[in-house]
């Protein structure tokens, strides 16, 4: 055989109406919203949008405030614990939008995510 000469191939041909197999569909809490999928509605993503922006603008000002606090001589726990704090609330928001087609779970994980802003809210202005 040369290079030039092709290699012959075998095809498998399935039958159109052959059963595939499939795994048993398992509910997914955390996802991103598939093609099928409706959307949410505009009042509820409105809503979790304006709680998730209020959090953001306290992280915000708590964020600028650390800023001077660093700036001015903070201790060396202050920057990490606001971090920490930080982390926490934002990751439990993004959960609460990946999680918009449930109906309770947005809402428990938002006000789940306001208790580590108010202790960050509270760790900087008490400094």
């Amino acid at each position: 055989m040369t290079a030039l000469e092709q290699v012959p191939t075998t095809r498998v041909v399935m039958p159109v109406d052959a059963p595939r197999p499939s795994a048993p569909e398992e509910p997914v809490i955390f996802r991103f919203p598939a093609p099928d999928d409706p959307p949410p509605g505009s009042a509820r993503m409105f809503a979790v949008a304006v709680y998730s922006a209020g959090l953001g603008l306290c992280g915000v000002a708590v964020g600028l405030y650390a800023v001077l606090a660093v700036v001015s001589g903070a201790p060396v726990w202050y920057l990490p614990a606001l971090a920490a704090l930080t982390l926490l609330s934002v990751a439990l928001v993004v959960a609460a939008f990946l999680a918009i087609h449930q109906r309770a779970l947005p809402w428990m994980l938002l006000l789940a995510a306001a208790p580590p802003m108010a202790a960050n809210l509270y760790l900087a202005v008490s400094y």
